[in-house]
């Protein structure tokens, strides 16, 4: 597909932007409403004869609370997402993926642009559904906000974007952003110079015109540019015109990259609905002179190049749809404040003339003949004291129109019950009179549970059209040579912290997963959650523990800075790789061979018995001692492992300088093992020379040792045997401490439920003995009625022998 008519692609922009018109105008009333404008329009209000026009704020405060969840799942955690890599050594890609989730989180939660950018997404999210962002060029990481208004999507297009052929970004763009493209120091040819330099001397003779200056050199058109750059600020004024022009993205398959194309034309309307029907728009500044000169031309135009291969890479979408009809389309979205419009705005209404009525019912009236009587009525003076004339008739009220109170008040209640059941999902419902003034837990669980699954599906929609956004901005700070200062700094710390170029720099490998918060936003969830898991701490793993901390901490203070400044992280003391060393080493010492494990981190692994097997040798040294051929057999068992997994690790040609030490260090050991085997040869030849016996001295040193060795053994048994007696003593004192407590909560909860089932039969039997008002009422009218009735004459006998 391809667009090398500029008519073409405004034929179709203005198709689009009439079919946007009618729903600008709804999106108008929605915003209107929840920015609190009252309800009645002026024209309403003077033709009604409107007194009281006021906008009481009920779907401005559920559109607040609403967002409020929004920010609690999507701005407090403390990262964005988080990264994790598939790339490269097993055993570093969890540090890894670690190092780059802090280095760009670092970024992007210091940056206020893009926590502006988020919060603009939310509110559009909660008015319209449909919140989208792009970026301003190909490599600045941070996105911005675009209106709903400004992007134009054809009719049909499915929320996944699979069918979209082509999509229209509408710019205004000012006269210093043109001069920076004039200027640029490695300019895209795809620019229409000639073009751009007319529209910033079209915006200059107007910006002269408004502001009625006269510079100097205003005769010398070579300082247009300059005085442009140099007062850039005169040229962001609120009167300064803009050009306004049509970014046209479009689909191409026909090369042989399949990618999105790019041209940019002029805006030549402005408003639609004043052109009548079958003319062509013309724009209306300077006769459209700027407009007629070059319209038949492309402001930018690529050609076949592609500007990406990627919709994400242009622009994002993010979703929070609630409409009930499937597939789901763009144009079909279904929006919280869309769906409340008219019941709220109804509510309003209702409510001003509720208020009408009220101030109605305030009013005293007089009954009068002539003038005479309405001027002597005026004086009547009731604040504090006052005389009344004779002539003078006030009005009972059972002779006033009587509004129905209970009618009005019914007609508010109903809408505000269904305002609230449309909007408990997103917000905290005040309790009603109706209800218990004091609920249980298991029942406030309950009832916030039974909204939290629609909290948790729309909380999940929004993540998961916000994943190409965070993969969009993962690959735009892994450019390299990138022109933002930002990327460039991320890139810097990362290979300081020692992350693989190789790995880095490919986004394949990676991938970018939304962080989100207990409960999803709703702080009470957030809360039960929280106290559960510190109810289960301690029977998880002491890491798994210290999480569990941190995000019960989190939960409480709703500061993820403070939440890590009380519980930091710490790193994994031992982890797999030392762990396994460590029970390797005593097999090894057996002489019993071990497997090799994949996907270890063998540097650890190395390291750990490398330290193992130093040890075990200073120990020899220091005792004076020569070790037994069976554990000198274990040494060298040892260090022959050692010298398979040093071989996997030569495999990577950056580890060269690790492998060298590694040999030179094994050299050094083999060589004392040699010298204990050269001593345990002579040791055993001195003891073949004296018929078996050994050495006196020897064995008077081996005697010591023992004996040394023996004590240190009961020391220890003795040392083990008070612990355990101590734990089981404390086991046992908090076990009975336990079942009293037990106990009294059980006695508790029996009393408590005595005395509600006490309270309920007090209840029930009042309820008996005294019927309502209505009931009695309507016991004495039947009791009148059937005393007024006449006696019923009574029955004639009958003589049964006739």
């Amino acid at each position: 597909m391809k667009f090398d008519d500029p008519e073409v692609i405004e034929s179709i922009c203005y198709q689009m932007r009439l079919a946007e018109y009618p729903r600008s105008k709804n999106r108008l009333l929605v915003n209107n409403l929840f920015n609190g404008f009252p309800p009645y329009s002026a024209a309403e209000e003077e033709e009604n004869g409107v007194n009281i026009n006021v906008n009481f704020l009920e779907g401005t405060r559920i559109s607040h609370d609403v967002r409020s969840q929004f920010y609690q799942s999507i701005l407090k955690p403390g990262q964005y997402f988080t990264c994790r890599t598939d790339d490269g050594p097993v055993h570093k890609r969890s540090e890894w993926g670690t190092i780059v989730t802090d280095e760009i989180n670092k970024i992007l939660k210091r940056s206020l642009v893009y926590t502006e950018s988020q919060r603009s997404k939310i509110a559009m999210n909660v008015l319209h559904g449909i919140s989208p962002c792009g970026w301003e060029d190909d490599q600045l990481w941070c996105p911005y906000a675009m209106g709903i208004e400004d992007v134009f999507v054809p009719a049909g297009t499915l929320l996944t974007m699979k069918n979209l052929p082509f999509f229209v970004n509408y710019r205004q763009l000012t006269a210093p952003e043109m001069v920076r493209i004039v200027n640029a120091p490695r300019r895209d040819p795809a620019w229409n110079m000639r073009m751009i330099k007319a529209a910033i001397k079209w915006v200059d003779s107007e910006s002269k015109t408004l502001m009625t200056n006269n510079w100097p050199e205003v005769w010398a058109p070579e300082k247009l540019g300059e005085r442009i750059k140099g007062d850039g600020g005169m040229y962001w004024g609120d009167q300064v015109p803009t050009i306004n022009v049509f970014d046209f993205y479009f689909w191409n398959d026909s090369g042989k990259v399949s990618g999105w194309n790019r041209r940019m034309i002029l805006d030549g309307w402005s408003m639609p609905e004043n052109f009548p029907t079958g003319t062509a728009p013309s724009m209306s500044r300077k006769g459209g002179k700027l407009y007629e000169n070059y319209r038949r031309e492309f402001m930018y135009d690529p050609g076949d190049r592609k500007v990406a291969l990627d919709r994400s890479e242009i622009i994002n979408w993010q979703f929070a749809d609630l409409s009930a009809v499937a597939p789901f389309r763009y144009h079909s979205v279904r929006s919280l404040g869309f769906l409340l419009y008219s019941v709220c705005h109804l509510q309003n209404r209702l409510r001003c003339k509720f208020n009408e009525a009220v101030f109605e019912q305030l009013m005293m009236y007089f009954r009068v003949a002539n003038g005479e009587d309405a001027q002597r009525s005026l004086k009547v003076d009731l604040i504090t004291k006052g005389m009344v004339d004779e002539s003078l008739k006030f009005i009972p009220a059972n002779e006033r129109y009587q509004v129905r109170a209970d009618l009005a008040q019914l007609g508010l209640t109903q809408n505000q019950q269904i305002i609230n059941q449309n909007s408990s999902s997103y917000t905290v419902q005040p309790q009603s009179a109706s209800q218990p003034r004091d609920r249980t837990k298991f029942e406030v669980m309950a009832e916030v549970s039974a909204v939290q699954s629609l909290v948790s599906s729309a909380i999940s929609q929004a993540l998961m059209y916000q994943r190409p956004e965070f993969r969009e901005i993962f690959r735009r700070m892994i450019i390299e040579n990138s022109r933002d200062a930002d990327a460039r700094r991320f890139q810097a710390n990362c290979l300081r912290r020692g992350v693989d170029p190789k790995v880095l720099y490919n986004p394949e490998c990676w991938d970018q997963d939304p962080s989100r918060v207990l409960g999803d936003g709703n702080k009470t969830m957030e809360m039960a959650i929280a106290e559960q898991l510190m109810q289960w701490r301690p029977m998880f793993d002491p890491e798994p523990q210290r999480d569990i901390l941190r995000e019960s901490v989190l939960a409480i203070t709703s500061n993820p800075d403070k939440a890590n400044q009380l519980v930091p992280e710490k790193p994994v003391v031992v982890t797999d790789s030392v762990h396994d060393a460590q029970l390797a080493a005593g097999t090894l010492m057996q002489g019993l061979p071990v497997a090799i494990k994949t996907g270890m981190n063998h540097i650890e692994y190395v390291d750990t018995l490398m330290a193992t097997l130093a040890t075990l040798i200073n120990k020899f040294r220091q005792s004076q001692s020569i070790p037994t051929m069976e554990q000198l057999q274990g040494m060298v068992n040892v260090a022959n492992h050692m010298q398979e997994h040093i071989k996997i690790i030569a495999q990577d040609k950056g580890e060269a300088q690790r492998v060298k030490v590694y040999g030179d260090q094994i050299g050094k050991m083999m060589n004392v093992l040699k010298g204990f085997g050269q001593q345990l040869m002579e040791q055993q030849k001195a003891q073949a020379q004296n018929g078996g016996q050994m050495d006196p001295e020897v064995q008077a040193k081996i005697e010591a040792q023992q004996k040394l060795t023996d004590a240190k053994v009961q020391a220890g048994k003795n040392s083990n045997a008070q612990k355990t007696a101590q734990r089981q003593i404390a086991f046992e004192k908090e076990e009975v401490r336990k079942d009293q407590a037990l106990k009294a909560q059980l006695e508790r909860d029996r009393v408590e439920a005595e005395n509600e089932m006490e309270l309920e039969r007090a209840q029930r039997r009042q309820d008996m003995r005294l019927p309502s008002l209505e009931t009695a009422h309507e016991i004495n009218v039947d009791r009148i009625r059937e005393e007024k009735k006449p006696a019923k004459p009574a029955p004639k006998k009958v003589d049964k022998k006739k």
